[in-house]
């Protein structure tokens, strides 16, 4: 089965959420957020590494 972009969406939500709710482990999560976007990258040629990195990092407050 291939990913979608709905896939990629709601991986990226969830290392969001674990950035905000975790602080402490910003290392492992950074990890976390290589070897799944790696593993999106094997799956979808067209796969966009940044914009995933993008979206799996906490909004910026105004």
């Amino acid at each position: 089965m291939t990913m979608s972009r709905k896939h990629y969406r709601a991986f990226a939500e969830i290392l969001r959420h674990a950035r905000e709710c975790h602080p402490d482990a910003q290392d492992a999560i950074d990890q976390i957020t290589r070897d799944i976007a790696g593993i999106c990258a094997e799956d979808n040629r067209a796969f966009r590494r940044q914009q995933f990195y993008d979206a799996a990092q906490p909004e910026e407050a105004p």
